[in-house]
């Protein structure tokens, strides 16, 4: 499934979809393709609606990640469900369903083995949250069926923190449950609570390994420290520098970097390909620095993402934010913790933007602004 429009992950979905936002450089829907894909998962169907070309442009037939991929084009928004029944035709056995922005080390080999040993018509996969307003959550009696189920409760109605984690298998007789309904179809609200109600057999596979579902800016920093820290495996580039003076930790580069000898960098840190690291500058832990970018002298970049095609000039600081690609933060600038800016903006010289702020694309501040407010512009 990667239809939705990732609203919360906006200003980064306002010019891609957010299966296409690059997590550590690579898109986040190659990571859900290259795990089926190592579990011997190779035919795919891909439900899309926002943005669709983008997506079928890059992935195309599948060839080039070794998979057969198909496109199911949504008109109009069909719903988590009603995207899936929307491919009915194609289906006559056991199938899995898997959201495009999940980045998980589940087996799916072993999902779909839980699956027919309790002969199930659906099973959802779920995990322990801290938090379980953000997700569905559902309560499993002693043989694993689930008896309980609630999509993104208020605190007050949280009886359960297991969530469910986007990740289904479903026999056939799955579509039997889509009758009579029409408009926007949700698994949650509409498929599932039936399926409880007449006890006709939706079982909960827990694990306790790694899930984020990159949902919001903080979940996207989160997995991309989890990956550079390799708390998930992941190809990273295949050049590593060695430490030495004012080089520590792993600090992987792709191909015609240039790094100043009084640059400083602490890894786990990836840089792109074609990327300059001026002198003076330092690059602190789990930053990750996209293609094409420039870094001037005495910059300070700590567990930042700046993607692609941007310029950051003299003597800037940026934490734990996410800069979108081609975009100029001039020199002296401030970047505070949490704050996000869509792509083609321009921060102006001895300009601070605050924490958590979000600014959209081709936003221009002028010099000298303190930034306390976020800058929107909606979706066209």
């Amino acid at each position: 499934m990667a239809g939705g429009k990732g609203t919360r992950l906006r200003p980064l979905t306002l010019v891609r979809p957010k299966p296409m936002i690059p997590l550590v450089n690579r898109p986040i829907a190659e990571y859900t393709l290259n795990s089926l894909k190592n579990f011997g998962f190779n035919e795919v169907i891909m439900t899309l609606n926002y943005m669709s070309t983008y997506i079928k442009n890059h992935f195309k037939d599948g060839s080039d990640f070794d998979m057969n991929i198909r496109y199911s084009i949504e008109k109009w928004p069909l719903g988590t469900g009603g995207s899936v029944k929307k491919i009915e035709k194609y289906i006559d056995d056991t199938f899995m369903v898997v959201s495009g922005d999940v980045l998980t080390d589940v087996d799916f080999n072993d999902v779909v083995k839980f699956h027919r040993e309790k002969k199930a018509i659906a099973t959802m996969v779920l995990t322990e949250v801290e938090d379980p307003t953000h997700f569905g959550i559902a309560v499993t009696d002693q043989n694993d069926k689930i008896i309980q189920y609630l999509e993104k409760p208020s605190p007050d109605e949280a009886f359960s923190n297991v969530a469910n984690t986007g990740i289904y298998v479903f026999e056939p007789e799955i579509f039997e449950f889509f009758e009579g309904k029409e408009g926007e179809v949700d698994f949650s609200k509409d498929i599932f609570p039936d399926i409880i109600e007449q006890n006709a057999g939706i079982y909960g596979y827990v694990f306790n390994g790694y899930w984020n579902d990159i949902g919001r800016p903080e979940t996207y920093l989160e997995a991309t420290y989890d990956i550079l820290e390799q708390k998930m495996e992941h190809d990273l580039y295949k050049t590593k520098i060695k430490e030495g003076v004012g080089k520590i930790g792993d600090i992987w580069v792709g191909e015609n970097v240039f790094i100043d000898k009084k640059a400083r960098i602490e890894g786990p840190v990836i840089i792109g390909n074609n990327c300059t690291i001026g002198e003076g500058s330092k690059l602190s832990k789990r930053s990750v620095i996209g293609n094409n970018v420039s870094i001037g002298k005495n910059v300070n970049i700590d567990g930042s993402v700046i993607l692609s095609n941007s310029i950051i000039e003299d003597n800037a600081f940026l934490t734990g934010c996410i800069i979108d690609t081609k975009c100029l933060i001039e020199k002296n600038s401030i970047i505070e913790s949490g704050a996000i800016t869509g792509s083609l903006v321009e921060i102006g010289k001895n300009s601070v933007v605050r924490s958590s702020r979000s600014i959209s694309n081709n936003m221009k501040i002028v010099p000298y602004s303190i930034v306390d407010s976020d800058y929107i512009m909606e979706a066209k």
